[in-house]
């Protein structure tokens, strides 16, 4: 426990991502590990489905782009999070998807023992064979499928039956349940599940791709909710009275100067610092 709680710590320390809760710290204190990471306000996914039972067309895929994003970006440092499931995503009070969890992280290619959550594993994860992008894109699909029915699809209380059926049985049409599913939401669901490997969607891209058209007609975008804010940075200036006219006369030139390249500049005096 306390090597792979340290490894998600290192793991995602490094990641700086909005749809991935931060990591600030690793203690040890009174032969107790803890890691320090943001604050998040919200509940899990897992709870949002316990109290509505299903959720909206809209609310799926503003879900689902929000973790699909943050996958991209783990991905492209070669990290499989290998529990992706609706306990392990969590909707902040400002409707901002954040993945928790990497604990079971690993790098793609890797062959594991039984790890993962039975109801949400992928058929290479049951049969201990190497993981890559598509088993996080297997356990996604499955949380889709949950998210648009309000059901999972292979609901049996048994884990080993359940483990079973995602070698064996192709997942149940998520229209059988939601005919008014749209094509693009059902096409992803069936793709992202697709028992052999070979077939399922390969990265995360290319599922984003499918669900470009849906979030352009509900006018979401696949863009970040942060991509438009910009960095800022503080300089103080420490001067005597004498000085005030010509350090006015500067700034003046350095605020013209620097808003022909469209920075925004603000001034705020100090006084018997």
């Amino acid at each position: 426990f306390s090597r792979s709680f340290r490894a998600e710590a290192r793991t995602i320390a490094g990641f700086n991502h909005e749809n991935i809760v931060k990591i600030f710290d690793i203690e040890e204190r009174y032969r107790t590990i803890f890691l320090i990471m943001e604050f998040l306000e919200g509940c899990t996914l897992k709870d949002l489905l316990r109290e509505e039972g299903r959720l909206s067309v809209t609310t799926t895929l503003e879900t689902l782009l929000g973790v699909c994003k943050g996958l991209h970006y783990a991905h492209e440092r070669g990290i499989v999070h290998q529990d992706i499931k609706p306990a392990n995503i969590f909707i902040t009070a400002e409707d901002q998807v954040k993945l928790l969890d990497f604990g079971l992280s690993a790098p793609c290619g890797s062959e594991h023992l039984l790890y993962g959550t039975p109801f949400y594993m992928s058929p290479e994860q049951v049969e201990c064979l190497p993981i890559d992008e598509r088993t996080d894109v297997y356990s996604l699909g499955l949380t889709a499928y949950e998210m648009i029915t309000g059901e999972r699809p292979f609901s049996n209380e048994d884990a080993f039956e359940v483990m079973n059926r995602h070698v064996e049985c192709d997942i149940p049409d998520p229209a059988e349940l939601v005919p008014d599913i749209p094509d693009l939401l059902r096409a992803f669901i069936v793709k992202a599940c697709a028992r052999r490997i070979e077939d399922r969607i390969r990265k995360i891209p290319e599922g984003l791709c499918m669900l470009e058209p849906l979030a352009k007609h509900l006018g979401l975008s696949l863009e970040g909710r942060n991509h438009n804010r910009r960095p800022m940075t503080t300089l103080f200036l420490s001067y005597h009275d004498s000085q005030k006219l010509e350090v006015n006369r500067l700034l003046e030139d350095f605020n013209n100067r620097f808003q022909s390249l469209g920075v925004n500049i603000r001034a705020v005096e100090f006084q018997d610092i």
